[in-house]
């Protein structure tokens, strides 16, 4: 029986694999972990199958120390009864693997960067500006102004979005 620490919970799993396996789109060797372990009761697989419904774990073997970030594969459930009761016993099997580092840059890049938030920001507090110029010079009311805002937004909206999404893939070319 192998003892598991995975987000803090202690697990003593049986049926414990680990194996190397390369990436297909990558070619990267990644560490893959196959294990089930038991549980009885009704409570005790709502609360486990909820745990490993997350896409990712920090898993510690505690025989060898190694502590790793999983991506969650796949989960399932086994028991052998018509429905699960306060006295059925459920088997988990849990994949879990490494994710390439190719991966995690690319979900790394498309998240916003300093400078696009900074941008966003700017423009932002450049609109509020003009909005409270022109009211205190009493061109503008509030309620004009979001009139007016949504009167724009419904006859450009998907101009201005296609625009946007032409342009962000001219840059990526």
């Amino acid at each position: 029986m192998t003892q598991l620490m995975i987000n803090n919970v202690n697990f003593h799993v049986d049926m414990f694999e680990e194996k190397m396996i390369t990436d297909a789109n990558t070619g990267e060797e990644l560490k893959r972990l196959n294990f089930s372990f038991s549980v009885v009761g009704k409570a005790a697989y709502d609360k486990y199958d909820a745990f490993f419904e997350d896409p990712y774990f920090e898993v510690t073997n505690m025989e060898t120390k190694e502590t790793l970030t999983l991506k969650n594969i796949s989960h399932s459930t086994f028991y052998q009864s018509p429905e699960i009761t306060d006295h059925t016993n459920i088997v988990f099997r849990v994949k879990l693997q490494q994710e390439p580092v190719k991966e995690k840059e690319q979900v790394k890049n498309e998240q916003p960067t300093e400078s696009t938030v900074n941008e966003m920001l700017l423009s932002r507090i450049k609109f509020k500006a003009l909005v409270e110029l022109l009211e205190e010079k009493g061109l503008l009311t509030e309620k004009e102004l979001y009139t007016k805002i949504e009167e724009v937004a419904e006859r450009d909206f998907d101009i201005l979005r296609d625009e946007l999404s032409h342009s962000k893939k001219e840059v990526k070319a």
